[in-house]
């Protein structure tokens, strides 16, 4: 009795562990950045990043590198903590939440897929894509619709993926992605 107990104990506390949005997000919240978007306007970038939980998240900042803020907080769910301790003891069978592919619609807010994957002794397995869009201050989360119409697309090049470049015409700035970092240049 006493290790189910025991065990029932590790359960709430994993699930327990992030209930709210964590306050004050900062730099040491993202382990590495993963892929990103130019807003309409070139104000703001929104982006995918690896949080230290494993998972990835989605994220928004000015283009000055200002007003980081994160949008989702699904690394915090009961079932990325379940994943996070399974990984850890190398245990197989599991499900993981990761958010990923940040775009800009036309009206300004920001199209994302949440992707369910199963990992198991074959491997890891997407089993579920959610599209959402969420307005950039964090605010109105819901589900993608055909209204909601992409308005830029990256170009994708296979041969040089160590990289990704965007640019603000408007702001005179380059935008770089290169090893896990976003960099932000004058032009």
């Amino acid at each position: 009795m006493s290790r189910l107990a025991l065990a029932a104990v590790i359960f709430c506390v994993i699930l327990a562990g992030c209930s709210r949005e964590p306050a004050g997000c900062t730099r040491k919240d993202i382990v590495k950045i993963v892929s990103f978007e130019l807003s309409p306007d070139e104000s703001k970038i929104a982006f995918s990043a690896l949080t230290p939980t494993g998972n990835t998240g989605i994220w928004v900042k000015d283009l000055d590198g200002k007003n980081l803020k994160k949008l989702t907080f699904q690394d915090c769910s009961p079932t990325n903590r379940i994943a996070k301790f399974f990984k850890k003891h190398n245990w197989k069978n599991f499900f993981e939440i990761d958010m990923i592919s940040p775009e800009w619609t036309a009206d300004g807010r920001i199209s994302f897929c949440q992707k369910l994957s199963k990992i198991d002794s074959w491997g890891e397995h997407a089993v579920n894509f959610i599209f959402w869009t969420i307005n950039p201050d964090g605010t109105d989360k819901r589900p993608k619709t055909e209204k909601d119409k992409i308005s830029q697309r990256k170009t994708f090049d296979p041969i040089n993926r160590a990289e990704i470049i965007g640019r603000s015409e408007k702001y005179k700035k380059k935008i770089l992605l290169k090893d896990g970092n976003l960099s932000i240049l004058d032009l």
